[in-house]
């Protein structure tokens, strides 16, 4: 899989910034598997939303058209990004031992997405790459759910996902017919 860093432009970091901000005293209360105070899960959402402005610059740099989800800060999201029709979840990581991608089985049976992409996110330099991505229908075929103590997740390993060229090779040829 490619490593291309991508460096997160200031004005995106201020976005996730402000968002993480804005948020932290209605959304970030509904995630109680991030421990700690209000303010420590607002910097995990501030980390999850500087790896979707990872992805954003990687779709901008490949002329990829896209529609952002502009949801209240205060409104779950029900997408971070669409193509075409196609709903697209970043998953972001942080650390180093990081080395799967998860998925809450609640959240999937709920409100399920076409595409996710999972990223690594580098805190220090404000930058990060694409791991890769995987569609709905990975997530069924391999079927593999673990709990580690919170709740049901299902979970792809990084030699199950998919390179990045492959979906934007997709999206370039616009086979709309495709299913994730």
């Amino acid at each position: 899989m490619s490593e291309k860093i991508i460096k997160i432009k200031d004005e995106f970091i201020q976005e996730a910034l402000d968002y993480a901000r804005l948020s932290k005293n209605h959304l970030s209360n509904q995630h109680s598997f991030h421990k700690g105070s209000l303010d420590d899960k607002e910097h995990k959402m501030f980390q999850g939303k500087l790896g979707e402005k990872v992805f954003k610059q990687y779709m901008i740099d490949n002329n990829i058209s896209f529609i952002e989800d502009e949801s209240h800060y205060t409104e779950a999201d029900q997408y971070d990004f669409c193509i075409f029709k196609y709903l697209i979840d970043v998953k972001t990581r942080t650390k180093e031992y990081h080395t799967r991608t998860l998925e809450m089985v609640k959240q999937f049976k709920n409100k399920p997405k076409d595409i996710y992409v999972s990223v690594k996110l580098n805190m220090v330099n404000f930058e990060g790459y694409i791991i890769g991505w995987f569609g709905k229908k990975d997530i069924t075929r391999i079927n593999r759910i673990e709990n580690n103590g919170y709740l049901d997740n299902y979970v792809l390993y990084d030699k199950e996902l998919r390179d990045i060229d492959t979906l934007k090779s997709s999206i370039r040829k616009k086979q709309e017919k495709y299913e994730f």
